[in-house]
């Protein structure tokens, strides 16, 4: 992992919270207007630099506001209508997860995951790779999340590169104790 983590919070699901090193989402929703899209796909009009302000350029787009995070509702809606880029729905899946837990990381008592988390983390784990240790984690840990303490051990019980048994020890005794919310790490 690059750039200044200092101050970040990392979290089961795979989230970073880390103020020094800002998260620049692909897919928001627009400020305006509400409609949920993909940022690379829209039509750029100008730029603003960094040290813009107060020059004729700031003036042109004033009322200019960054994407906002869609929430899981508007994840839900958008992926109702179904998609055809697997890795485009694995991304859109995961921030669905992330937006999810975001209520539980800000709440002081368990959350049980509703009908759409549930469905959206059965998806999203059909798009992993168990070959792939991230994804395996990863799936180990939505499984966990899900309530499926044998399934989530029996991915953990595999190797897994010397870099991330610290996470993997750490999601093993969530599993074991049968913790099914997300941790901070």
């Amino acid at each position: 992992m690059s750039g200044n983590t200092c101050g970040a919070v990392f979290w089961t699901d795979g989230k970073r919270d880390a103020p020094m090193l800002p998260d620049y989402p692909l897919f928001g929703k627009c400020p305006h207007c509400g409609a949920i899209l993909w940022i690379k796909q829209q039509k750029e009009v100008g730029e603003l630099g960094m040290w813009s302000a107060g020059n004729s350029d700031a003036e042109k787009f004033a009322d200019a506001q960054p994407a906002l995070f869609p929430t899981v509702q508007d994840y839900a809606g958008f992926l109702k209508a179904g998609m055809n880029d697997k890795r485009k729905e694995r991304y859109v899946r995961l921030r669905a997860w992330w937006a999810g837990n975001d209520q539980r990381r800000e709440a002081s008592r368990e959350m049980p995951l509703d009908s759409f988390e549930i469905e959206n983390l059965r998806a999203f784990i059909t798009l992993l790779d168990e070959a792939n240790d991230d994804d395996r984690l990863t799936k180990a840990e939505a499984l966990r999340e899900l309530g499926e303490f044998a399934a989530a051990e029996k991915l953990l019980a595999a190797k897994f590169a010397e870099q991330m048994k610290g996470a993997v020890s750490f999601i093993r005794d969530l599993n074991q104790k049968r913790i099914t919310a997300v941790q901070e790490m």
